[in-house]
């Protein structure tokens, strides 16, 4: 018997060889089709070498998902084909491929997603906070970590998230409102993390590069994933474009940010997770003016805190999840000039609960829950400046298949909100619809309505100018997915944006008190009318491509009654005013080439025909001026030169431009470099 089984494999092995040569030429395409998926298997058995082949092609192939799962969209899983929503997925193999630096910089790669910072990567000092738009709608965009917000005072704060930890980033765009509530205008992103699972595990791994360096290691087996990280950024002396967008020559100092990170599965169905950060950063310059008297400088020190945890439960069998989940953040800033505490100085938490059930009607399936939202923003240097905000809402999905082509989705949901200016009721209802022409093709129109309260402060921080009301209105979509034979997919949306209330800010020298302060009022209406497509194709088994395109134009029309009465600017047509470096032309190509030891990602980010912006009481600038496209090529390679053993080299920013990172001239690195090396045991 024993002789007869090694016999037995031997001929499986040469099968198998003679299989791969017949896959090589056409004539021997349905021969290898007969012998090697009918003959091998049913002779030598599932559980042979062909088999372990075929899983290992089955592996490979897992690396380019045409069609993934989405779970954000319809808060149930279901494939990105069967959506009837714009879904852009950024995996844990294509962040560590494209190399990301952070999770902000992950979501800022994709199209129709402008995340604007104070330097690179979405560098904060304080509340000079960086935040994510979706399709140009300022802070209309809500972020969530495994579906804890992240938004607070309307911020969406992303550091607490260990790039490592990222299982998924769900960037789901359009209408939102009728899940998620509030700040979901532009659209959701879902920050998936890491859960416990497999053998245990220890990694280290250390960074070098021109401008950053860093180390950390993690522990993870079936019950635990534990990460520590420690960074390093060095000085960047000219931080801003001097003085094309700005008055004043900034500079950043060294800067570090300490990361630790725990996930837990407790049971089968419960699962809990911390994450920590603090960050310590300097930032100063020289403001110039024509005359001496007027030049001024700044030198400032900033020690940021934010904790995010959560508790989660999901039913096996009951179909029941639920989030208990808590963000904090802390703004603490120095005034080395004025020998002071930075006026915006804050304590924030949001806190949530969440509980959802979902009923299984046959084809048909309802999806109905609670939530309750606690907001709180106090001031570290007025204690009369504190202010609160909850929130209550119930809401329904309910998905009803006419047929195996043609299905509808009603969503609707119900909040009240205990506001610090005045309580609001809101109802935000949905209506999708997805027909699937085949297997391979559908169709989809979403169409919905969202809103989004003022900063929790707004009445106070800043004295806004009258009652501010919430903004609000209506998303239409509609888009095409298809996928092209077994190696290329095809994704086309166009969109319309329509909302009231639209929040802005008055210029520097509008307040005659207090020439330098700016203040938030309903400027009025906004739109936006966009296209978005995105092409990925399999080139064979070493190479796959990814190109999106989107035009978009984001406008304001100002308020005639608020414009006169304030004297804040001339009421007249729709205009692209301050729309925080959105530009009409987003793109993205990526070309990864990959084999056993080693891949290698080229990836582009332009942003091009980008608003004017008026740079306040600057001489050399009286008139707006054009903020320059964002051209930003990145070169990241992986090299597993052992089993255990990785090397990574990243290039950014390789044509060495002065890419604005906001409006305000703030630049992200030049040409930068980093190596990495990361060992398993």
């Amino acid at each position: 018997m024993k002789d007869w089984l090694q016999e037995t494999h031997t001929i499986n092995i040469y099968l198998l060889r003679e299989c791969k040569k017949m896959k090589q030429s056409r004539k021997g395409m349905l021969m290898a089709a007969l012998i090697c998926g009918t003959i091998v298997p049913v002779l030598f058995g599932g559980t042979s070498a062909y088999a372990a082949e075929k899983e290992a092609e089955k592996d490979a192939l897992s690396a380019f998902t045409l069609d993934p799962m989405v779970v954000t969209s319809q808060r149930t899983e279901t494939k990105d084909l069967d959506t009837p929503a714009t879904v852009t997925v950024v995996t844990e193999q294509k962040i560590r491929e494209a190399g990301y630096k952070n999770v902000f910089d992950a979501i800022e790669s994709q199209v129709g997603v402008t995340s604007t910072g104070y330097g690179d990567a979405g560098q904060n000092f304080g509340f000079s906070s960086g935040r994510t738009i979706i399709r140009g709608f300022d802070r209309g965009t809500l972020v969530l970590v495994d579906g804890i917000p992240m938004n607070l005072k309307n911020y969406n704060v992303v550091n607490s998230v260990p790039i490592d930890m990222v299982k998924q980033i769900e960037i789901v765009k359009g209408a939102a409102g009728t899940l998620y509530g509030a700040e979901a205008l532009g659209g959701v992103v879902n920050v998936i993390t890491k859960r416990p699972e497999g053998k245990s595990q220890f990694k280290i791994r250390g960074t070098v590069g021109n401008y950053y360096k860093d180390y950390g290691l993690t522990y993870s087996d079936s019950k635990f994933i534990v990460g520590f990280q420690r960074e390093y950024a060095n000085k960047f002396k000219h931080s801003n474009d001097y003085p094309t967008g700005s008055d004043t020559d900034w500079w950043v100092g060294k800067g570090t940010r300490n990361r630790a990170a725990i996930a837990a599965n407790i049971t089968d169905e419960l699962s809990a997770n911390f994450m920590f950060t603090d960050s310590e950063v300097t930032r100063g310059g020289h403001k110039y003016h024509p005359k001496a008297s007027s030049e001024k400088d700044y030198h400032y020190k900033y020690k940021d805190k934010q904790i995010t945890t959560g508790l989660h439960y999901e039913g096996k069998r009951n179909g029941i999840k639920a989030t208990l989940g808590y963000n904090y953040l802390k703004y603490d800033g120095w005034d080395y000039v004025g020998q002071k505490e930075v006026s915006s100085n804050a304590d924030m938490y949001g806190l949530i609960f969440d509980v959802q059930k979902k009923f299984d009607f046959g084809k048909n399936n309802l999806i109905t829950g609670y939530t309750f939202k606690r907001e709180k923003y106090k001031s570290l240097t007025d204690n009369s400046k504190i202010g609160h905000r909850s929130n209550n809402a119930i809401y329904l999905s309910y998905t009803h298949n006419f047929s195996d082509k043609f299905s509808t989705t009603l969503g609707l949901r119900g909040e009240h909100i205990d506001d610090p200016q005045e309580n609001q009721n809101v109802l935000n209802p949905q209506i999708q619809t997805l027909y699937k022409f085949n297997d391979s093709t559908s169709w989809f129109i979403n169409v919905g309505r969202s809103f989004q309260m003022p900063a929790v402060d707004a009445y106070f921080g800043k004295d806004a100018v009258g009652s501010l009301e919430p903004e609000k209105g209506w998303t239409y979509e509609t888009g095409i997915k298809k996928l092209i034979g077994n190696d290329s997919s095809l994704k086309l949306s166009v969109y319309h944006m329509d909302f009231d209330n639209k929040i802005g800010w008055t210029p520097r020298g509008w307040d005659s008190k207090d020439p330098d302060a700016i203040h938030p009022y309903n400027a009025g209406k906004f739109r936006n009318t966009g296209v978005e497509v995105e092409y990925t194709k399999k080139i064979n088994k070493h190479w796959d491509f990814s190109a999106a395109l989107g035009y978009s134009n984001p406008q304001v029309k100002e308020n005639s009654a608020t414009a006169k009465q304030q004297d804040i600017i001339v009421p007249g047509e729709w205009t692209r005013f301050k729309q925080h470096g959105t530009g009409r032309i987003d793109a993205a190509v990526n070309l990864t080439y990959r084999n056993e030891k080693l891949t290698s990602t080229l990836s582009y980010k332009y942003l091009g025909d980008r608003e004017s912006y008026q740079v306040s009481n600057n001489p050399w600038y009286p008139e707006p001026i054009q903020i320059p496209v964002k051209s930003r090529l990145t070169w990241h390679t992986n090299y597993k030169f052992t089993k255990n053993d990785t090397l990574s080299l990243t290039l950014n920013n390789i044509f060495d431009r002065k890419n604005y990172s906001n409006p305000y001239g703030n630049l992200e690195l030049p040409f930068n470099w980093r190596l990495t090396y990361t060992h398993t045991f």
